[in-house]
Formats: structure tokens, sequence, C-alpha cells
């Protein structure tokens, strides 16, 4: 993949759910970006294409919430309810993906 396919994907997803799309870094093969919800809320992805990797983050008040990441090539989630912690998985989430899981969370949890 890209870093001009994921910058388009990302916007895309940002038009989509009216959100605030912001390039916070970029080299050939490295990208990160925030998607400002709120003040206080925002999603974080960094992207490494060399590396295969994919960090995505949702974070209120500078504290993670909720994320997805890598860790020595495997991937691992960063659950609601207790985000400190690393719970490995099969497969990683799509962009896409986590964003809508962070919106329903955030509006099920009345933070939004």
């Amino acid at each position: 993949m890209k870093i001009s396919k994921i910058i388009k994907d990302v916007g895309d997803v940002a038009d989509k759910y009216n959100l605030q799309f912001v390039e916070i870094d970029r080299t050939d093969n490295v990208i990160s970006l925030k998607l400002l919800i709120d003040n206080d809320v925002f999603i974080q992805i960094y992207v490494n294409i060399q590396k295969d990797k994919l960090n995505l983050a949702l974070v209120f008040k500078n504290r993670r919430l909720y994320g997805y990441d890598s860790e020595g090539g495997k991937y691992h989630c960063h659950p609601f309810d207790a985000p400190d912690e690393h719970i490995f998985v099969d497969d990683r989430k799509s962009i896409e993906e986590f964003i809508q899981e962070s919106m329903k969370v955030l509006e099920e949890r009345e933070i939004l």
C-alpha cells in the first residue's frame, strides 16, 4: 500500500464521520495522522509501510481508551475496559473498522 492511498482512504472515512483530518508527519514509508473528534478526543493513526505496521489509538484527554497495534510483528488490542492490557489477536483492524467501533463506543458511553 502507498502513503497516498492511505491518505485518501483516511480522508474518505474522515468525511464520512465529519472528522477533522490532520497530517502530523510523513516520509516515503511512514505517515502519522490524527482524526479530531472533539477538543479532548482524537484517533491517532500511524502507518509504516516497510514494516507493514498499522497502529491505531482512540485517545481521550491524552490517555488511550482503545487501540490496535503491533509489537514484534504480532498484533494486539488494548480493549476499552482495560486499555493498558495487551490481548493478542490474529488479524488487525482496518482503519475504517477501528473508526466505526471508536465512534460507536464514544456514543454508547456518552463521551460525545
